[in-house]
């Protein structure tokens, strides 16, 4: 709380630290955006440049925020990078697609896609719910508040990040019989 009073009395200090402040709140959003498309790029980019068969797709939801999959798993879902509010909170896992996520195969692989990754990656605690059969929080979580995730687009190591834990998932699931396409 003190923190934000001194930001106040900084900002209200005279007239061109309000002007400047407005400005700055008024481009956030734009600014989030245009990291956000950096990052989309750099995922295209780099996914190209590792041996592994890694295909991207961006998906928008609601025009709020943007979704990536990282290949299908056959009759189930895809491996996925998402959000959970706008530009902020994201997940990586398993994801179901819709008309697969009350399949009797894809109810029957929930549990066992969250033990192989629970077992196989120790620095994760992936949770299942009705649209994931495996999720983990994406660190750096909080993008809200925190300049680590736009730091990290912006000297090109968010994307290097997400497609490494990509392929932990990726590998977890071809060696335990999954196939993905």
């Amino acid at each position: 709380m003190l923190e934000d009073s001194k930001v106040l009395e900084i900002i209200s200090r005279n007239e061109q630290n309000i002007e400047a402040s407005l400005a700055l709140y008024n481009n956030i959003e734009r600014m989030k955006k245009d990291f956000i498309k950096k990052l989309k790029s750099d995922l295209y980019l780099n996914a190209k440049n590792y041996p592994q068969k890694i295909i991207l797709r961006s998906m928008k939801v609601d025009n709020k925020y943007e979704k990536f999959s990282f290949g299908n798993i056959e009759n189930i879902g895809l491996i996925c990078f998402e959000f959970q509010d706008y530009y902020d909170k994201p997940s990586l896992g398993v994801r179901f697609l819709g008309k697969f996520r009350y399949s009797e195969f894809a109810n029957k692989h929930k549990s066992r896609i969250n033990e192989l990754l629970n077992e196989n990656i120790k620095d994760k605690q992936f949770k299942s719910s009705n649209w994931w059969p495996a999720k983990d929080k994406f660190e750096p979580f909080d993008w809200r508040i925190s300049s680590k995730p736009w730091q990290m687009m912006k000297d090109d190591t968010m994307a290097i990040k997400i497609l490494d834990e990509v392929l932990e998932i990726r590998k977890i699931l071809i060696e335990n019989g999954y196939e993905i396409t």
